[in-house]
């Protein structure tokens, strides 16, 4: 079956293309040439995605209780570029799988919106290297984005999969029961996908590729990969979980928090923070 599957990666066939806007976002970001009115004009080419930004510039969670920002030169000013881009991937991202009928993409969908909050406040509190701050709201956005493909590369197989009552009451973990069955789990699948297709930066992809890794105090830097980790067992721990689940019990993500030296307010307020952001993306959800 891994063969089966890492062939049909390879043509592609049906896997959806990284939405166009984000092409275009993509190529921008790289310009060093461009500047804010060049992305300004972009998303205002997509009226829908214009509409969404201000939207979600105008929730309690972004607006910070100013004036209502009527405009997306406004939402911009109010966001900043680089919250944005992140913003412009929350909102085409879903829509690129929207073919997907084995599970709840909402819960999926905003399980994936608090690991991106919880790696970007880790990050940024943990962090200093450019590189790794830039993609921590992404790699969250990403890292379960290869049970979507499983979907798409063998539905029929996958929606079996899923619904077999065997797979719920298991006591082991979901990417060990992928791997006995398909010889490859999601990590590593969305991973590849990633690099080969919607080229995502290195440090994305390494990050998917170990996001269930159990990492053990080496003496070692912590890293974008180990937070992303961490902030996938907060989001499960905090029950922001996707709908996919056996009865597995991951080990807790209490060992990495007192490494870090994050204390129990500054968590809390993480995942406070991480709960007002799903929140503020209801809109989306239900449109």
């Amino acid at each position: 079956m891994r063969e089966q599957i890492l062939d049909s990666l390879q043509q592609k066939g049906d896997l959806p293309p990284l939405p166009k806007v984000l092409l275009e976002l993509q190529k921008l970001k790289n310009d060093p040439d461009c500047d804010v009115d060049d992305i300004c004009r972009l998303i205002k080419s997509d009226m829908v995605l214009t509409g969404k930004l201000v939207a979600l510039a105008n929730t309690v969670f972004f607006s910070g209780g100013r004036e209502r920002a009527d405009d997306i030169e406004e939402a911009i000013v109010r966001l900043g570029i680089k919250m944005v881009l992140d913003l412009c991937y929350c909102v085409e991202v879903p829509k690129a799988f929207k073919e997907i009928k084995s599970f709840d993409q909402t819960q999926f969908w905003k399980h994936s919106l608090a690991v991106s909050y919880l790696t970007r406040l880790l990050a940024n509190e943990l962090l200093e290297d450019d590189d790794s701050l830039e993609a921590s709201f992404l790699c969250g956005l990403m890292h379960d984005v290869g049970i979507l493909v499983f979907d798409y590369l063998v539905s029929e197989k996958y929606y079996d999969f899923l619904n077999n009552k065997d797979i719920e009451n298991s006591d082991q973990s979901l990417e060990s029961l992928e791997l006995k069955t398909f010889g490859i789990d999601h990590q590593e699948l969305g991973a590849m996908f990633l690099k080969k297709w919607w080229e995502m930066p290195s440090l994305v992809v390494e990050a998917v590729t170990s996001h269930h890794k159990d990492y053990i105090d080496e003496g070692k830097e912590i890293i974008l990969a180990e937070i992303l980790s961490a902030a996938n067992k907060l989001a499960n721990e905090n029950e922001i979980t996707h709908p996919i689940s056996t009865r597995y019990e991951n080990v807790s993500s209490e060992d990495f928090i007192k490494r870090a030296g994050i204390s129990q307010e500054e968590l809390e307020n993480f995942i406070d923070q991480a709960k007002l952001g799903i929140l503020a993306f209801d809109c989306l959800f239900e449109s």
